[in-house]
């Protein structure tokens, strides 16, 4: 009997590495990116160095892929022999690519997609994705697989620091860390997704060199003994700070199965701005 076949897919947002992106076979939507001179597609004619320099005279602006993006994507995972297909996308209270995705694919037909609000940003995504795409090669049965993306998107858990809230605020993106909005220059905000997908504060540093201490303590706040594990870390111009917080994270946490690292993207960088810091883990079945 010949191994069902199942595309994973997710979206730029997801800020997985390109080589890790080969070696899994992810299909990968680009985010679209507004600027005043017109509109670049995230990873591929658009960094976030580009972004950065950009913020400092303009307020570009992120989108969904294109729908020519999507429909190009469909027919070649039609053209490759894919008869079902599963999308783990950016939070929807960030964006509205889960809802246009779910609608392309069901106009099009021809190939069953499950999509889903990964409810996550950034290596979050990416961690789900990877990890998806790994149960998929080992021959996991669509059904079976969606019940464990379901799992994965619960049981993944990211923080992230940055230097200003004032691009996420300038975005309308800020969710449930508005409250932090008015508070000191110098007070660093911790912030992850909560279940609904929606950016909170889930602590408050005082300085930059507090950042990695923190992201430590609330990665061993939620930490759950006897369960196997992924660790992610991720950076927005501050790979050194990343590298770092890695070899930390690696003496907090040593039992890890695989380590992801990445460095986030240019659609994320209009609402983040430089210097993010991140980390995070994802508990896997037994």
């Amino acid at each position: 009997m010949l191994r069902e076949k199942v595309a994973i897919i997710t979206d730029s947002c997801a800020d997985v590495p390109e080589e890790l992106a080969e070696k899994y076979h992810l299909f990968v939507l680009p985010m679209q990116i507004v600027c005043e001179d017109g509109v670049y597609r995230d990873g591929i004619d658009m960094t976030s160095e580009d972004i950065y320099k950009r913020l400092e005279k303009e307020t570009p602006k992120s989108s969904t892929p294109s729908g020519a993006d999507v429909e190009d994507l469909l027919q070649e995972l039609v053209r490759q022999g894919y008869k079902k297909a599963i999308a783990v996308l950016l939070a929807g209270g960030l964006s509205g690519t889960v809802n246009q995705v779910r609608l392309l694919a069901e106009e099009f037909g021809g190939i069953e997609i499950a999509v889903y609000d990964s409810k996550q940003a950034s290596i979050g995504i990416g961690g789900i994705a990877i990890q998806a795409a790994k149960y998929a090669e080992e021959g996991t049965e669509f059904e079976e697989l969606k019940e464990k993306v379901e799992r994965l998107i619960e049981r993944t858990k990211v923080f992230f620091s940055i230097d200003t809230l004032k691009y996420l605020k300038r975005g309308g993106r800020i969710g449930k860390a508005a409250a932090l909005a008015g508070t000191l220059l110098d007070i660093k905000p911790v912030m992850s997704f909560d279940e609904d997908g929606e950016i909170y504060a889930a602590a408050k540093v005082r300085s930059r060199k507090g950042v990695e201490k923190r992201l430590l303590q609330l990665m061993e706040d939620v930490k759950r003994e006897g369960c196997p594990y992924n660790l992610m870390v991720a950076d927005g111009g501050a790979a050194e700070e990343r590298e770092a917080l890695e070899e930390k994270l690696k003496e907090r946490f040593p039992d890890y199965q695989a380590i992801y690292r990445t460095k986030i993207g240019a659609a994320l960088s209009v609402h983040l701005g430089p210097g993010l810091l991140g980390a995070g883990i994802q508990y896997l079945e037994n």
